[in-house]
């Protein structure tokens, strides 16, 4: 508050010392024109008159003009430095999207795949070289993302034991979280393999570098299958709090509404959940088949859709 009071003191300031500076511009211009006398005039409106390249008196910049644009340009840079100095809460919401871990990876998952929509763009309008730029670029950024998971058994070992410790509502998912949690311990190991291996950083031969590769996804299939089980779970507890609610005898109409809010939320949730595991399940289709035949362009636009679903739910939960 101190900064823009300052601020806007400096800008009264600056239009008071600019005004002053005009009245003196013109004053003086009157003062000097008054104390010449008519022949001295006549002179120089004659020398005027029959030099036709000097500039007339119209095309003379005036000291009005001149101390509007410097009062103008004065404004502007006030305005720009408090905007400088002001909060930026987009941006500190930006930062904090891409500190946290699910952000970066949200954003790098975005231009994997929408890259290779953009590659398909580029070859159907016979872009040869650049639709070759961009596919290094989609290339490069999936190999990066598989590198930031080497380190993915960590957090999963964190998570196997909370889902221990704080069981699910139902037991069957709770049997759902173990056979899931099952099939990434096995899927993060085999996606290592594969990486190390393809990269000649261990020494694994060509055979068992394809084998890591194809049955990591098919893990992960396993995992996507497995979650349209539990969603349809977890839909039948939220259809049954709706239920709950509406039947319940004596309920006041505000706490009614509060409830029926809560259930809302979590059925949008539900449907953002959905989405994401029905882009995921035909490209760990893809993967999981040799010699698919699924197109580059739909793994493009099925994951661009699972990654704005999941970045839209992480720019939420750093808000």
């Amino acid at each position: 508050m101190a900064d823009n009071n300052t601020a806007d003191n400096s800008l009264e300031a600056s239009g008071i010392l600019v005004d002053e500076a005009l009245a003196g511009a013109v004053g003086s211009s009157g003062s000097s024109d008054a104390g010449m006398d008519t022949d001295t005039i006549a002179v120089q409106q004659r020398d005027v008159a029959s030099s036709p390249s000097l500039p007339v008196a119209s095309e003379k910049r005036s000291p009005t003009s001149s101390v509007r644009r410097l009062r103008n340009s004065h404004v502007v840079a006030l305005a720009l430095k408090r905007m400088l100095k002001g909060p930026a809460p987009t941006l500190d919401h930006i930062i904090r999207f891409l500190s946290s871990g699910s952000g970066h990876d949200k954003f790098w998952m975005l231009t994997q795949y929408f890259t290779k929509v953009v590659v398909w763009l580029f070859a159907r309008r016979g872009q040869k070289s650049a639709s070759e730029r961009v596919r290094t670029l989609s290339n490069l950024v999936s190999d990066y993302r598989i590198m930031i998971r080497l380190t993915g058994l960590v957090p999963m070992a964190q998570y196997v034991r909370y889902a221990e410790q704080f069981p699910a509502q139902t037991q069957l998912l709770q049997w759902l979280d173990r056979i899931m949690n099952l099939t990434l311990v096995c899927y993060y190991p085999l996606e290592h393999i594969y990486w190390l291996g393809a990269h000649q950083i261990l020494p694994f031969s060509e055979n068992l570098v394809d084998i890591a590769g194809y049955w990591s996804c098919r893990f992960w299939a396993v995992w996507v299958a497995m979650q349209f089980v539990r969603l349809g779970e977890e839909y039948r507890l939220i259809q049954g709090k709706r239920r709950e609610i509406y039947t319940r005898d004596k309920i006041d109409a505000a706490q009614m509404q509060v409830e029926l809010d809560a259930v809302g939320a979590e059925t949008k949730s539900w449907k953002t959940q959905l989405l994401i595991n029905a882009c995921y399940f035909p490209l760990t289709l893809h993967w999981s088949i040799r010699g698919s035949t699924f197109p580059d362009v739909a793994v493009g636009v099925c994951g661009t859709v699972a990654a704005v679903a999941q970045a839209c739910n992480v720019w939420k939960a750093t808000a």
